[in-house]
């Protein structure tokens, strides 16, 4: 009797989620494998394509551009990471103090999260526009420099254009989530550590670090993979240039499949890239279900 209710309950369960499974095999399942099998192609755009084995990937491997934009990835990635953790735990702890105006705060400090990538972008091509931009306008107001910067015309400068842009749009994620984190922690802790005498950085190292760690952990995490898959931002901004020095994977394989024509090695450089992509989501998924499932 027992089994044949368990049969029952799995046959229904299994019709309940039969149009999620049959919606992914058809637009994530089928699309993956295609794409595995062009990356072992000569395809080219308007040609047929031909098995060529792993030589997308032995040129891949041995080309030294493919592996400057991995470095450009892991630069651009980490360092956003970085910065968008530090300045979401501050702007977090921020928004939970009691002040004037603090919901019209939380509500204008979501703007950038809530834009479309497309506005995001141009504006932050306006900002560092070398002729009337506004960072060069302030720059040179408050007298550190008198000459019109540059910004996607050098190296240095146009990762960190990116960077910023990438930084400025994702902040607020970080923010809300610890933001929301933070509120859930009983105030007697706090009262607590102040009658043993605890100042503000032991109340924050003992206390609130310990109580945010997983909800920052699980944004960092999900940020990293936003960020290296990260394409319009970088595109749109430098193309990649100057000489390459903020082509990351993504703009790179775009290069190679719709510039150079070549699809089957554009192709290569997103499958190279998807084992990191399914460790870092193997790892989200096992801190965001609960023990056991």
């Amino acid at each position: 009797m027992n089994k044949n209710r368990e049969n029952g309950e799995n046959r229904f369960a299994y019709l309940v989620n039969a149009p999620m499974i049959i919606y992914l095999a058809c637009f994530l399942a089928f699309p993956m494998v295609w794409g595995l099998y062009m990356s072992f192609t000569n395809k080219t755009i308007g040609n047929p394509a031909s098995f060529v084995g792993f030589k997308n990937y032995i040129r891949l491997l041995g080309d030294a551009e493919y592996r400057r934009s991995i470095l450009n990835t892991v630069f651009f990635t980490a360092v956003s990471i970085l910065v968008k953790t530090v300045l979401g735990m501050l702007m977090a702890l921020s928004l939970n103090q009691k002040f004037k105006g603090r919901n019209i705060a939380r509500a204008l400090l979501m703007i950038p999260w809530t834009l479309p990538n497309i506005v995001v972008v141009y504006n932050w091509r306006w900002i560092f526009n070398s002729t009337g931009g506004i960072a060069n306008y302030i720059l040179k107001s408050l007298h550190i420099t008198n000459t019109d910067i540059i910004w996607f015309g050098s190296a240095g400068l146009a990762m960190t254009t990116i960077i910023v842009a990438n930084v400025w749009r994702g902040t607020p994620f970080f923010g809300v989530s610890i933001l929301a984190k933070l509120q859930t922690i009983s105030k007697d802790y706090y009262e607590a550590a102040e009658i043993d005498g605890a100042g503000l950085w032991q109340k924050f190292r003992h206390i609130t670090l310990p109580e945010v760690k997983d909800v920052t952990i699980l944004s960092a995490l999900m940020s990293t993979i936003w960020t290296i898959n990260e394409f319009e931002t970088v595109w749109l901004l430098t193309g990649g240039g100057p000489n390459g020095t903020t082509e990351v994977m993504n703009v790179y394989s775009y290069k190679t499949a719709m510039r150079s024509m070549m699809l089957g090695r554009g192709i290569a450089v997103a499958v190279l890239a998807m084992p990191v992509l399914m460790i870092l989501i193997s790892i989200l998924t096992r801190r965001m279900l609960p023990e056991g499932e």
